[in-house]
């Protein structure tokens, strides 16, 4: 698989809070302001993390949360499972309180967290928080974990008028936070291979939330560029239209 990178630090901060992981036997990457194109090749995890803005210490919360989950799978260990995953990220939930509760005013440090492990038969997604995965088929961008945000609680709620009134960016389901409590939420998915489409989109929301979906489905629909020039423009169309936050875009392709 085709695994292409860009993370770009949000406007006027001293140090990007975004995190991705890159790993499979070849790749041990652990990064937060780089870009290229790598081949990588099952069994592999890939992985997103955005340090919750809020709290000190978001940066140290989203390298924590990855660096662990590549340790937790060091051996790259498959076929993966569903219920095997589910504990170790219960453990990593664990591990990141533990390791911030003795820091001061880190101490409730926490991040965002969505990882793909990919074995020869299918892809397993974790996902807590509102960093975002979508499938890109036919030109049509399709979400395929939830946000665990307010406004999207209220949404299912069927509670328009709360959902339009609150916090749009606030999310209620995070690792750490300083209470394990804080993972409300945990979702676990399998999906076999052959039902993948040929393109994967993880984003933070500094990108998804800052670039409208026609737009985004255009970059991704344009043949004439390259798949590092689409990480680029998803970008500039965030900063375009106001992103201040940080921006991780990882396109990956079959």
């Amino acid at each position: 698989m085709k695994v292409t990178y860009q993370m770009l630090i949000g406007v006027g901060k001293e140090e990007c809070e975004d995190s991705a992981l890159i790993f499979d036997h070849k790749h041990d990457l652990v990064i937060h302001d780089q870009k290229e194109s790598l081949e990588l090749k099952a069994p592999m995890i890939i992985a997103i993390a955005d340090g919750v803005g809020g709290n000190p210490g978001g940066r140290d919360a989203s390298t924590f949360a990855l660096t662990k989950l590549k340790e937790m799978f060091h051996d790259l260990k498959t076929p993966f499972k569903e219920e095997l995953i589910k504990e170790k990220i219960k453990d990593l939930n664990r591990s990141l309180v533990e390791y911030s509760a003795p820091l001061g005013e880190k101490h409730n440090m926490a991040t965002t967290f969505t990882a793909l492990f990919f074995d020869e038969e299918k892809m397993i997604l974790a996902h807590t928080g509102n960093t975002r995965l979508n499938a890109f088929n036919n030109g049509f961008l399709k979400q395929l974990n939830t946000d665990h945000s307010t406004y999207q609680y209220y949404l299912e709620l069927g509670n328009f008028e709360a959902a339009e009134n609150c916090n749009h960016s606030e999310i209620y389901s995070f690792l750490g936070g300083g209470d394990v409590n804080g993972m409300r939420r945990l979702e676990i998915k399998a999906i076999p291979l052959d039902q993948l489409p040929n393109s994967l989109i993880l984003t933070s929301d500094g990108i998804h939330e800052y670039v409208e979906l026609d737009d985004f489905e255009a970059i991704l629909d344009d043949a004439s560029i390259t798949t590092i020039e689409k990480t680029s423009k998803l970008i500039q169309k965030a900063l375009e239209n106001l992103s201040g936050d940080d921006k991780t875009v990882v396109i990956i392709e079959k």
